[in-house]
């Protein structure tokens, strides 16, 4: 892993050396570093490969999450239309963050680099955001982040004052029949679900993912939301026993919450929010299953981190292309593009089938293992799980038909596409669809 550490600093350093080396180098790089980690890692069997003495190493959790980062920041070097040297920096510096956090084995440095996240994308929407609105998106998510943080740096220090460690796999053997209050539930907790984020703290999502550039929703969608489940996962397997007490009460916001965000989806008009409010569906369905403590809860919340991540940046960048080529988002704007640009209807098709879980999607086997973890938790749920299934049907297909047909409300001629837009949709769509046929890499 070392290897590929250095190989990313040293990136760094030719962006700002050697400027003539051309876009297309970094991302086909970032690629083969992706496949390689890839295939170097692959028999990883449930227990910590140590890199760098007892701060970094990675396991099975860790192992999908670098590959998914590395995959998804070289897409949004594709997204440049041009070599523009500040982005690539920041994008680089953001991957090694991800690397860090995804491989931390020190509650310190695991908070260290969940923090630090915040401020690139900070500036990706602030710095790189059309519409003025960017600032009170940026407050948002600067004020949902940070006044929770405090309150767990004081509880990581605090542990570290009582256990005399910050190793999680110590305290996982330490702390598993340590019972806390539910004051300190929420304190070790909450960074982490408003990171997700869950219902009653889902504003600043929407308003991110409109303001930012596609390069910015994208990495929203598919890493950003992920650190927070991923967080979850990490203490969780430390916090055993208070999780068991304390989880049903989350759990029932994150099951009401999956019911209202649906319904309140079909009542968007603008693109972005719609696939972004479809993101806090996801995430709380997600949320309700790792609540339940089974392992296969775990897992199927796993496999639809990696799912939604691909599909969700996937439509963000759809949506990005409607809007190049039709200057609006409005979706009532964008009626019938099937006729003007039939190229995309199989590329949204594809895309909205995935994000409600239709076979032949990787999001259909973690929501299908979702589904059965929950009812196995409690038979009561079934209703709801019902209602949810069909509004994110619903909602996902309102968003296809919507688009694709009707009358056109856009009269001046419109450009095709791009190779590079065909070969992104198609790099999103490859590993959402083939890693159904390998499924035991999850195990």
């Amino acid at each position: 892993m070392l290897k590929f550490i250095f190989m990313l600093i040293f990136m760094n350093f030719m962006m700002v050396i050697n400027k003539k080396i051309l876009l297309s180098f970094y991302y086909n790089l970032l690629f083969f570093m992706s496949f390689l980690y890839l295939f170097m890692y692959m028999e990883i069997s449930g227990i910590y490969i140590h890199l760098l003495m007892n701060y970094f190493g990675i396991d099975n959790y860790s192992f999908f999450m670098n590959v998914l980062s590395m995959w998804i920041l070289s897409l949004m070097f594709m997204c440049l239309d041009k070599k523009e040297l500040l982005k690539m920096f920041l994008f680089m510096i953001l991957l090694k963050v991800f690397i860090g956090f995804f491989c931390s084995l020190s509650l310190m440095v695991f908070y260290f680099f969940f923090e630090v996240s915040l401020i690139p994308t900070f500036f990706l929407i602030i710095y790189w955001g059309i519409n003025p609105e960017r600032l009170s998106a940026g407050f948002y998510l600067m004020m949902y982040t940070l006044f929770i943080s405090l309150p767990l740096l004081i509880y990581i220090f605090w542990l570290f004052y009582s256990f005399k460690s910050f190793n999680m796999n110590l305290m996982m053997y330490y702390m598993n029949n340590y019972l806390m209050s539910f004051f300190d539930y929420l304190i070790i907790f909450s960074a982490f679900f408003i990171k997700l984020p869950i219902y009653f703290f889902h504003v600043w999502l929407p308003k991110a993912h409109v303001e930012a550039p596609v390069y910015g929703s994208m990495v929203l969608a598919a890493i950003l939301l992920k650190l927070g489940t991923y967080g979850l996962i990490r203490l969780m397997m430390i916090f055993v026993y208070s999780c068991i007490n304390f989880n049903y009460l989350i759990f029932s916001v994150s099951i009401v919450g999956s019911l209202v965000v649906s319904l309140l989806c079909l009542t968007q008009i603008d693109l972005k929010s719609l696939v972004a409010y479809s993101s806090v569906v996801h995430m709380n369905f997600l949320l309700a299953s790792m609540m339940t403590m089974m392992k296969l809860g775990i897992l199927s919340s796993y496999i639809m981190m990696i799912g939604h991540g691909l599909c969700s940046s996937g439509l963000f960048y759809m949506v990005n292309i409607y809007y190049m080529k039709s200057h609006s988002r409005i979706i009532f704007l964008n009626k019938g593009m099937m006729t003007i640009l039939p190229v995309y209807s199989i590329w949204w098709f594809f895309l909205c089938s995935s994000n409600f879980s239709f076979p032949l999607s990787l999001n259909f086997i973690s929501e299908v293992l979702m589904i059965m973890a929950i009812i196995s938790w409690g038979v009561g749920m079934l209703v709801y799980l019902m209602i949810i299934c069909f509004f994110s049907s619903a909602y996902s297909l309102y968003l296809f038909s919507y688009i694709q047909h009707g009358d056109m409300y856009i009269e001046e001629k419109i450009n095709f596409s791009l190779v590079k837009e065909m070969i992104v949709l198609i790099l999103h769509l490859y590993p959402l669809v083939f890693l159904l046929l390998n499924l035991i890499v999850f195990y």
